[in-house]
């Protein structure tokens, strides 16, 4: 006959371990978060800094690559903003990611226009990306519209 398995204490001892273990995965989730908020942190100030280095040395090409180096930092910076809702313990929200979506989408046609007036890029094929980054804005600004509502009608 097995002991442990008529051990009245075993539920007990069981009940007292698992909040231990709560709090040090609750802590590990932590530090791994703010490793990550660091880590974007980073990311960014190294893409600003490379944005300033093509002011100072400025060529024709700089200017999309300027512009391209901002946007990628706005969508770090919102990658950034849902790591710190996640490190202060806020529900969970898909703007952010809808924001990110936009934002690289508009890079997206900034970037295809300034090729397509450099004449870096062929007119046809630059046309196809700038209607899809376009139909994409359009499908994540209808999406935040009706999450924002179905969000709306949670709270009433």
């Amino acid at each position: 006959m097995d002991k442990t398995a008529n051990d009245p204490y075993k539920e007990q001892r069981r009940s007292i371990i698992i909040p231990y273990v709560n709090r040090l995965l609750t802590v590990v989730d932590d530090v791994i978060l703010i490793w990550v908020a660091l880590g974007i942190i980073g990311v960014a100030f190294l893409l600003m800094l490379e944005a300033l280095t093509d002011f100072v040395y400025y060529t024709q090409h700089s200017i999309s690559h300027i512009i391209s180096d901002l946007m990628f930092v706005l969508i770090i910076m919102e990658l950034f903003r849902q790591v710190m809702r996640q490190i202060n313990r806020h529900a969970f929200s898909l703007n952010p990611f809808i924001f990110i979506g936009v934002i690289a989408s508009i890079r997206g046609i900034l970037l295809t226009q300034m090729k397509l007036g450099m004449g870096v890029a062929e007119w046809e094929s630059a046309v196809i990306q700038l209607a899809i980054h376009a139909v994409i804005v359009l499908v994540l600004v209808g999406g935040l519209y009706v999450y924002s509502k179905v969000r709306k009608g949670e709270n009433d």
